[in-house]
């Protein structure tokens, strides 16, 4: 599929790996460490944007700041709207998405002038902020490396802005947990990604000895205070991908 859309859209560029995996955590670190333009935005593979989606984040993007779009979710974690997502059931997976339905509703319910505080994907930013900090900390296999990169950003005193009309639909952890993972008889798969996930939750706080996901610089200020090697451990120095088990298409 993905080779097929290169005809219309010949500047994508498709990575297939042909070697041991090189985990989420890499694979993001290496698509901004091969990406040819200052501003990159990260979605991931269960994602869907709204109409203007690029221009929407263009006005919003500043130097030292992430900006953090706005999901639209389906009934699976939250039953109602919250202060960071609206829940609307368009497609519990592509084959029954109702495309059009949402992007009516993405636009009916933009707000241009709307930036909380929150950090999650997807994200925008200016390549250089992710670069200057190493990326992501590749230790995170699984899970917790959005915590762990938030809170490097946040101590570094990057700040984190969700907008309200760059608007994605989100089919809700697919690219994670895999297809169909609320249904009962995939539950067991999913307990052993939520015991993998304690695994990645006990190394985050070995490694800051506590455990926080800032929304923004200020919320970090008084852990600085009460551990300030903290500092030290915002750049990560990860190891380099062996290529040669990569094909670029």
């Amino acid at each position: 599929m993905l080779v097929a859309a290169k005809a219309a859209f010949p500047n994508m560029t498709i990575i297939k790996n042909n070697g041991d995996p090189v985990g989420y955590a890499g694979n993001i670190n290496y698509m901004f460490q091969k990406a040819k333009t200052d501003v990159v935005s990260y979605l991931q593979s269960d994602m869907v944007v709204c109409l203007e989606y690029d221009k929407k984040l263009e006005a919003h993007i500043a130097d030292n700041r992430i900006l953090c779009s706005t999901r639209v979710e389906p009934p699976l974690h939250c039953p109602n709207d919250n202060n960071v997502t609206f829940v609307q059931r368009f497609g519990f997976d592509p084959a029954e998405f109702k495309y059009e339905d949402f992007l009516r509703f993405a636009e009916a319910n933009k707000d241009t002038n709307k930036l909380t505080n929150y950090f999650f994907a997807p994200f925008t930013l200016y390549r250089q902020l992710w670069n200057d900090i190493g990326g992501h900390d590749v230790s995170f296999k699984k899970s917790r490396e959005d915590s762990d990169i938030a809170l490097r950003f946040a101590l570094k005193g990057v700040e984190f802005k969700q907008c309200w009309d760059a608007i994605v639909y989100h089919f809700t952890c697919t690219s994670s947990r895999g297809i169909e993972w609320w249904k009962p008889e995939n539950q067991e798969r999913d307990k052993h990604r939520m015991e993998l996930d304690h695994v990645e939750l006990d190394r985050f706080v070995k490694k800051w000895n506590t455990f926080i996901h800032p929304t923004c610089p200020q919320e970090v200020e008084g852990l600085v205070k009460q551990m300030p090697e903290m500092l030290n451990k915002i750049v990560v120095t990860n190891p380099p991908i062996d290529e040669t088990k990569l094909t670029i298409l």
